[in-house]
């Protein structure tokens, strides 16, 4: 088994190594984030993208092995997804309002699922840059429409496999095909996995969804920074609107 440690210079290596003749674009864009807990969100995609397996990361527990997680009845799966958020649907014209987790996720080498996530997360930073007038290389958490988790992490994912198997399938996908299921549900291609599998402790301990099959410790090392870019971000806000 063969085992890489990815530092920031070797990450980018990577990422040239394997998308440079494919989509220049990817790394022209992942060379140029300035932002780390940025710049780890695509990677992680990025990563499974080329070389398929599961991204997980480093302050998840592994409880049950990963050759248990996917039941022996279930075939043809591209993607496996955990629910971070279980919500219901909150009505039409309305965005998800679940969420997938993207501190654990499988998915195949070259994962239709996760080449929309890449092409959402590389056009939304390209946006960020282009509303801001800045270069990539210069773009600021405070200059981010929302949040991080918007731009490049799970809420984005999340919306951007759901925005797949709508293409895939020809129907709109949304809460009403997954919330509160009890047990792991293939939708096209896309396994979701209930809410204690992945973030038991995000969803209550729930006693009828199954096993947890994973820890997540909740370390959040970028969410500090997160935060005093949201406060930055609110005093420019009210600057503007003072007179």
């Amino acid at each position: 088994m063969r085992q890489e440690l990815l530092t920031d210079l070797s990450s980018e290596a990577f990422v040239r190594e394997h998308f440079h003749a494919i989509r220049p674009d990817i790394v022209e864009v992942y060379e140029a984030i300035p932002i780390p807990i940025l710049r780890a969100d695509l990677l992680r995609y990025l990563i499974i993208l080329a070389e398929g397996g599961v991204w997980s990361d480093l302050d998840v527990t592994c409880e049950k092995p990963v050759s248990k997680w996917i039941p022996s009845e279930i075939h043809g799966v591209d993607m496996v997804v955990g629910l971070e958020f279980d919500f219901e649907w909150r009505g039409p014209g309305t965005q998800v309002a679940s969420q997938f987790c993207n501190w654990v996720f499988m998915a195949k080498p070259s994962s239709r699922n996760l080449q929309v996530v890449v092409d959402a997360v590389v056009e939304k930073l390209r946006d960020v840059a282009r509303v801001n007038g800045v270069p990539l290389q210069n773009i600021t958490l405070d200059m981010l429409p929302v949040d991080v988790v918007d731009v490049t992490g799970p809420k984005i994912m999340t919306i951007s496999i759901l925005d797949g198997l709508k293409q895939l399938l020809g129907r709109p996908v949304d809460d009403r095909n997954f919330s509160g299921i009890k047990r792991p549900k293939l939708i096209g291609d896309v396994l979701i996995m209930p809410g204690n599998s992945f973030a038991a402790s995000q969803n209550g301990y729930p006693t009828d969804q199954g096993e947890v099959l994973v820890t997540h410790h909740y370390e959040g090392s970028w969410k500090q920074a997160d935060a005093e870019a949201k406060e930055r971000k609110k005093h420019k806000d009210k600057g503007r609107i003072e007179p």
